[in-house]
């Protein structure tokens, strides 16, 4: 069985900019609705068929962050994609306590050759904060359909307290967003997306890793995101890189969402 990853090539990095990191670094305005090309340098999307299953995130030239359990549903352990052209082999790496940690990192058989078209996102580091109420950016597709226009959302970030009502058990490796106002679409698949949000030197970190299959126009639930911070030290480990752009993000705000130093 064959499936295709496809790393969408999405907004330029900033000509000639000389700020750390160098992970995050996009042009062009934020907040729109069909996404522009190149827009989201570090998108990925996970095809079978033509349908969009899963995505996920650059993070260096060669590992990929999305969700868990769609690879628990589809791969056993080693598995073929396809990269633009070529055919490349990788491997998941997965955490052993539960889906209580839905992340998974994907490994190609070697590097991307990075671009201003394809380059890697931020990672929130511990102890970011995240403001309740702050607008977040997630993209996504309409249905699946590869054909269809990438759609991006502008979820607001909800607290601990408002997260109870999610059909997620919520602990301290989950986050919560909102989706208001309400999507034009009805629904989106989002699986695996990373969920963004940019600081004051405009360097776009990536703090969570969606949930849901789908966020849709009359949502029962809040989605619920895997919070990246939390596992800095697994993802460090995983990979062995020194490429990973780990950000901390904090708000001078007493209600912000606050991740944990320890290790899940």
């Amino acid at each position: 069985m064959r499936f295709s990853l496809v790393l969408v090539l999405e907004v330029a990095l900033s000509e000639g900019a000389d700020v750390q990191p160098s992970c995050g670094r996009v042009s062009g305005s934020v907040g729109g609705q069909d996404i522009p090309t190149g827009r989201w340098p570090w998108f990925a999307g996970f095809y079978f068929q033509s349908l969009l299953f899963c995505s996920g995130s650059l993070i260096t030239d060669q590992w990929l962050l999305s969700g868990l359990k769609i690879f628990l549903l589809f791969f056993l352990s080693v598995f073929l994609c396809l990269f633009e052209s070529g055919q490349f082999n990788f491997r998941k790496h997965v955490m052993e306590n539960g889906l209580d940690n839905n992340i998974c990192l994907v490994k190609l058989s070697s590097p991307v050759e990075l671009s201003d078209h394809i380059s890697p996102v931020c990672l929130a580091a511990e102890n970011s904060t995240f403001p309740n109420g702050t607008f977040s950016w997630i993209t996504g597709n309409n249905l699946g359909d590869a054909h269809e226009e990438i759609m991006e959302l502008q979820p607001h970030i909800w607290g601990d307290n408002e997260c109870q009502h999610s059909q997620f058990t919520i602990t301290d490796n989950k986050i919560c967003t909102r989706n208001d106002p309400p999507m034009k679409q009805p629904c989106f698949v989002f699986f695996g997306a990373p969920l963004l949000i940019i600081n004051d030197d405009l360097v776009w970190i990536q703090f969570g890793v969606s949930l849901s299959s789908l966020m849709c126009r009359k949502e029962r639930y809040p989605p619920v995101s895997t919070r990246v911070s939390r596992y800095q030290d697994w993802i460090r480990s995983v990979t062995g890189s020194s490429q990973l752009g780990f950000v901390t993000f904090s708000s001078s705000g007493d209600d912000g969402v606050s991740a944990s130093t320890s290790s899940p």
